[in-house]
């Protein structure tokens, strides 16, 4: 009698421990119950800022903006059904700005350190980071130059912008490394009126490319650039088509323009991972 408990016992531990070493979430990825965040950074462009058209021509922040195409065509694509978007652009955000705040209020600061607070509470669950940085670093030097020296401006600012933008993608790395991040390049709304500021623009999307690039993981790009870019119509026709230039020479993009920038970063999107549960009850 003692034998046979014994030899029952032994089946019992061995189906208990070979149940240990399988696989914990069963269930394919789309029909999770985890949550998975998505993390938009940036400026104006992540927080969906438009012209007030016909109204007006002032900019104002509207429901639409890449990340929420990016979020959407992920949920869809991906079949994820609980992908939480969390948006932290702010309009007008400079690479100075968003490490030292001062322009849109968050609760930790600025947006790098309320990024920072996010990822040391949600990294293990966050699927993605989008950001966008650079192109309010550049646009003072267009409008009003120290000694009217547009290229002494650009070139100092881009500098301080790739000084920035490596300590901003470092913290990000080191808050929630294996964490995909994807940035992106600019396109040109001066184009419109003016044609010789094209060289800059190329200067300052090279330098994005090159911090973006040389990260101990390299990040990829969108190139929203090239999707301006595209021929036919031709650069002019599709910022007249994509923003808000020819209409109230105001930079930001329409619909369109924002659905435009998120197709860009489509070739560049990484397979959203769906962290396990710590266990299952």
């Amino acid at each position: 009698m003692r034998k046979r408990n014994t030899a029952m016992l032994s089946v019992i531990l061995i189906l208990v421990l070979g149940m240990g070493t399988a696989p914990v979430w069963a269930q394919p990825p789309g029909l999770s119950n985890t949550p998975v965040y998505y993390l938009s950074l940036g400026t104006s462009l992540a927080a969906g800022v438009q012209a007030d058209f016909p109204e007006s021509c002032e900019s104002v922040v509207t429901d639409v903006s890449y990340p929420g195409f990016i979020a959407e065509n992920i949920s869809a694509d991906q079949d994820i059904r609980k992908l939480r978007h969390v948006n932290l652009g702010c309009p007008g955000e400079t690479s100075d700005t968003f490490i030292d705040g001062g322009l849109c209020k968050f609760p930790h600061g600025s947006q790098l350190e309320e990024a920072l607070n996010f990822l040391h509470a949600h990294g293990k669950f966050t699927g993605l980071i989008t950001i966008d940085l650079g192109a309010n670093d550049a646009l003072p030097c267009f409008d009003d130059p120290p000694g009217g020296d547009i290229e002494g401006c650009f070139f100092a600012a881009v500098a301080n912008l790739s000084s920035n933008l490596s300590d901003v993608l470092d913290a990000l790395q080191q808050a929630a490394p294996g964490v995909p991040i994807v940035g992106m390049n600019y396109y040109n709304p001066l184009l419109v009126v003016d044609p010789a500021s094209a060289p800059l623009q190329n200067a300052l999307n090279a330098a994005l490319q090159v911090v973006y690039g040389t990260r101990a993981v390299p990040i990829p790009v969108a190139d929203v650039a090239g999707a301006f870019s595209a021929n036919p119509p031709g650069e002019q026709e599709l910022l007249c088509e994509w923003t808000w230039m020819c209409n109230c020479f105001n930079i930001h993009p329409n619909v369109l323009g924002y659905e435009a920038i998120a197709n860009a970063f489509n070739p560049v999107l990484p397979d959203i991972q769906i962290s396990k549960p710590p266990r299952m009850r």
